[in-house]
């Protein structure tokens, strides 16, 4: 993944993926041993993405800052960085083969590919990428109107706050893409705080003299019953 200073938003959000997951799963173990169908067998894959889902959150929430091997921190950071690669790929693999099984939400499941497709690319010179680190462009993409998230009534009735981090692509064409919440909250938190990265306007980055696609890390913040505007996270990737 790419992940120098240097996730098509997806209508369908990540925790609907998980919740009909979960459903399809216990269906399926509903059904004990019963001839297995295209529907089981969509269950048991959609159950092993959200694992593997799981594990790609597990990875950011214990990031090379947290690890202690090896000695040299850099070296801590490639490790870490092709983990998170190699474990998008295992979930945009598992992806491919629902797609194989026609899903009634395929449309969401191929946005999803997509994200998946993109972080699971290790790190390689800029050259060779079209999307780029902020580090990697002549003029950095600017934003003109990030607006905060909506608070949800669930949230509001359990009474949470916290952050929600998004990694995104602010692209060339002047969309929100790819967006990848490396750290989430429960009570539709992290869905309103893609909700309204989809809504951003901004200026594209410029790299030799053209617009092009640029990665970007925003927090979400959510206090006293009302969402925050967003902010860039110093450091990025380490909470």
């Amino acid at each position: 993944m790419q992940v120098s200073s240097a996730l098509n938003p997806t209508r369908l959000l990540f925790s609907l993926i998980v919740l009909s997951a979960i459903s399809l799963a216990l269906s399926t173990a509903t059904h004990g041993q019963a001839t297995s169908t295209p529907t089981d067998n969509l269950g048991q894959l959609q159950a092993r993405f959200q694992k593997e889902y799981q594990a790609i959150e597990y990875l950011f929430e214990h990031g090379p800052a947290k690890k202690v091997f090896p000695p040299d921190p850099r070296q801590r950071r490639i490790q870490w960085q092709q983990e998170l690669a190699e474990s998008f790929a295992r979930a945009g693999a598992t992806v491919d083969e629902i797609l194989k099984l026609d899903p009634s939400d395929e449309a969401g499941w191929r946005e999803l590919r997509e994200t998946m497709s993109l972080y699971s690319r290790p790190t390689s010179p800029a050259k060779t990428r079209d999307v780029f680190g902020s580090g990697e462009v002549q003029k950095k993409a600017k934003l003109i109107d990030a607006p905060p998230a909506d608070y949800p009534a669930a949230a509001s009735k359990a009474k949470t706050d916290g952050e929600v981090r998004l990694r995104l692509v602010l692209a060339a064409d002047g969309t929100v893409k790819n967006i990848f919440p490396i750290k989430g909250l429960p009570h539709g938190l992290a869905e309103a705080a893609m909700n309204a990265a989809r809504q951003i306007k901004f200026t594209p980055a410029v790299r030799e003299g053209k617009p092009v696609s640029q990665f970007e890390t925003l927090s979400y913040e959510f206090r006293k019953g009302k969402g925050l505007k967003p902010y860039h996270p110093n450091p990025e990737f380490y909470f």
